[in-house]
């Protein structure tokens, strides 16, 4: 049972990583958690287990206060709705604000404040709001999920090569669970103050690396094909992704070669108390679905 007595909340919490999130919590031994979603009816089984399960959603204001009552740390996960999220996450904070919640924790973009993503202003208008609250808040800015290698790696299997426009820079990518067991650790974390923390893995992969583990794992020849951005881009659009996407993807890769994703912050470990798993470990874990 934890020792942690106050109230905690988890917004999106019917998402991948809300759920994570959840369970990290209740694995914690907690059980003062309330869960916000669109659909309640999707978190059912937490519901069961002891979470307090509302609804409510970030177009709608008046639901955000209602559903954020008696809580005293939220947890505001980033929104997929790109092009919006200042808005929405700024209705959230308010939200916040008025049940006079004490600690607001958001899940941001490694260097947003930097980072030359295309999006990345959203996050970093997010953090401002937060830290004009008055309220006390942790960022955690959240480096690219491993999880995403998976499929991008199957496609260079089949095809013998990765294409991207990451040159010889490096990217600490971090799977969504330990994403998920940071998030978790910091809404229990006792420590006062303000604070903002690069959340990243164990170690920074170059696309050439990823190529040459991947073709050792799997015993099928995979090299690394570099692009320019907008030939990336281009590429990406012409898959079928829409072009702001391809624009935010590729964006990613300008991100890896000039440097902004490769730091190892070694106290995302600290916080957690366990080992963060490496893009090894989940490739080997994967090992079957990249050759299927």
């Amino acid at each position: 049972m934890s020792t942690f007595s106050e109230t905690v909340l988890v917004t999106g919490a019917s998402g991948h990583l809300g759920k994570i999130i959840l369970e990290e919590l209740l694995k914690r031994g907690h059980n003062k958690i309330i869960a916000t979603t669109r659909k309640p009816e999707t978190l059912e089984n937490f519901a069961k287990r002891g979470v307090t399960v509302r609804k409510a959603s970030f177009d709608d204001p008046a639901s955000l206060v209602s559903a954020f009552q008696g809580a005293d740390r939220i947890l505001i996960i980033s929104t997929d709705n790109i092009g919006n999220r200042i808005t929405e996450h700024s209705a959230a904070v308010d939200a916040a604000i008025k049940v006079g919640a004490k600690r607001i924790l958001y899940t941001s973009l490694a260097k947003a404040d930097e980072v030359p993503v295309t999006f990345a202003f959203e996050h970093e208008g997010t953090e401002e709001k937060i830290k004009q609250s008055g309220l006390a808040y942790t960022i955690l800015r959240n480096n690219m999920y491993s999880d995403y290698l998976i499929p991008k790696l199957q496609h260079a299997v089949a095809s013998g090569s990765i294409y991207g426009s990451g040159g010889d820079g490096a990217c600490a990518y971090i799977s969504r669970t330990d994403c998920a067991r940071v998030a978790a650790a910091a809404l229990l974390s006792s420590d006062p103050g303000n604070k903002i923390i690069e959340v990243s893995g164990p170690k920074a992969w170059t696309y050439a690396e990823l190529a040459k583990f991947t073709s050792e794992l799997v015993n099928i020849s995979v090299s690394y094909v570099d692009l320019p951005a907008e030939e990336l881009s281009k590429a990406l659009a012409g898959a079928g992704i829409p072009k702001p996407m391809a624009d935010a993807l590729a964006s990613f890769d300008v991100s890896i070669r000039e440097g902004y994703l490769k730091d190892v912050n070694s106290s995302v470990k600290d916080l957690i108390g366990e080992e963060l798993q490496d893009v090894s470990a989940l490739l080997k874990e994967n090992k079957a679905a990249l050759v299927s």
